[in-house]
């Protein structure tokens, strides 16, 4: 069992020292079995390290080169969107299903700070808002709010039909996959703006248990950094009116 990862939403790799300006809104944390990656990496190198890591997962259990090419090609193609759509943190997962089965998904963070608006928003009407757009957009989903303990949340889940360009697995026509997705869209408590987290995956036969997965995820979200209570408050009983 692997640590516990937490994130900052403004800063997304849990540095250790911010300017005032960069102080993080929230924090959230990932679970055992979640590997971040580094945006800044070059694809190449890249698709090498995903494959030693599938190699090294997949050394005990029945899979073929061609189902640990079309993860490692699939994965890198999500990943590539995602980073073209303005992504601060992705991270993937592969994890072991009360069946025994291996399953991988997807998770995005993109964080939306407009330039102008009020320092206070309307937390609730924001989220309203985005849910009535997603309910526009995609009527077949399921969409609604959720409260989470950081504050309001609109959700998304949906199904959604992706094209592979082919050329990936050295073939010339597109490749169509399945994946369910939930977005989780929470507005911020410091000043205008947002952040989306997006979860995907091609094991739509697994969900609920990626739900349960996802619920642990969004029920960490905080204004806290973790282990910053128990910190202040260690050995210290007059801790608790202590200013943070």
């Amino acid at each position: 069992m692997t640590p516990t990862e937490s994130y900052a939403a403004a800063t997304l790799s849990g540095a250790t020292s911010v300017s005032p300006a960069e102080v993080p809104d929230f924090w959230f944390e990932l679970p055992p079995g979640f590997t971040e990656f580094d945006l800044a990496e070059e694809p190449v190198s890249r698709a090498l390290r995903m494959t030693e890591a599938i190699d090294a997962m997949f050394a005990t259990a029945t899979a073929t080169a061609e189902q640990k090419l079309s993860l490692i090609a699939s994965g890198e193609y999500i990943l590539q969107s995602m980073i073209t759509a303005g992504a601060e943190h992705v991270s993937s997962c592969l994890l072991r299903m009360p069946d025994g089965e291996l399953s991988q998904g997807t998770l995005c963070v993109l964080v939306e700070r407009p330039e102008t608006g009020p320092q206070v928003q309307d937390r609730k009407g924001a989220a309203r808002r985005t849910a009535a757009q997603w309910h526009s957009l995609y009527p077949d989903a399921e969409v609604g709010m959720v409260m989470l303990p950081y504050g309001i949340a609109a959700l998304c889940i949906r199904e959604q039909q992706l094209c592979v360009p082919g050329a990936l697995f050295g073939q010339e026509s597109a490749i169509s996959t399945t994946v369910k997705q939930a977005q989780f869209c929470i507005p911020t408590k410091i000043g205008p703006g947002s952040v989306l987290f997006v979860f995907m995956t091609e094991d739509t036969r697994h969900w609920a248990e990626y739900l349960e997965v996802l619920s642990g995820i969004m029920k960490s979200v905080s204004q806290e950094e973790p282990g910053t209570e128990q910190l202040s408050g260690a050995g210290n009983p007059d801790a608790e009116g202590t200013e943070r």
